[in-house]
């Protein structure tokens, strides 16, 4: 009698147990009594690089920025924002790892409005990284953003065309 009790017991704890909650190692995915929840970190998709809460990508093709644009949203993302001295070094160390070019557009542009600089993303752009004397609109047309010169920022005719880096958040 005594361990038909202590069966019961056992089984009640365990089925208790998984109730509350059971761990899949595997796919890192926590169960609840009918409810599923990831407690897992989103990762990036295959190729793409994770700094903080977003993902990276670097691409050697030489494309306009508004092209370079086109094909970032293509993909899932934007040409990238940076939003603090972490970041624009990440960006920059990135680049300089794939390929050793610094001339890279960003999502960076002042096309709508002069001097009023926004994100492609539509992020506010609140950090900033110029090169002496930038950006300067050379000859009243540039309006895109590259990062170069050893990770500070220029302002470029988007007609240019250069590789670019695109970012997404997790």
């Amino acid at each position: 009698m005594a361990s038909g009790f202590q069966l019961v017991f056992l089984l009640g704890s365990i089925i208790g147990l998984l109730t509350v909650r059971a761990v899949s190692k595997i796919n890192c995915d926590y169960f609840s009594f009918n409810t599923l929840r990831s407690d897992c970190p989103a990762r990036c998709p295959s190729g793409w690089t994770q700094f903080g809460s977003r993902c990276f990508i670097f691409y050697y093709q030489y494309m306009k920025w508004s092209d370079a644009e086109k094909f970032c949203i293509s993909i899932g993302g934007n040409l990238a924002s940076i939003h603090s001295s972490d970041e624009n070094t990440f960006v920059s160390d990135m680049i300089n790892r794939a390929s050793g070019s610094r001339n890279t557009w960003i999502g960076g542009h002042d096309a709508v409005d002069e001097r009023r600089w926004l994100w492609s993303d539509g992020s506010s752009f609140e950090y900033a990284h110029w090169y002496s004397n930038q950006p300067d609109n050379s000859g009243g047309n540039q309006h895109c953003l590259e990062i170069n010169y050893g990770d500070y920022w220029n302002d470029m005719p988007c007609t240019y065309t250069r590789p670019f880096v695109c970012s997404q958040d997790l």
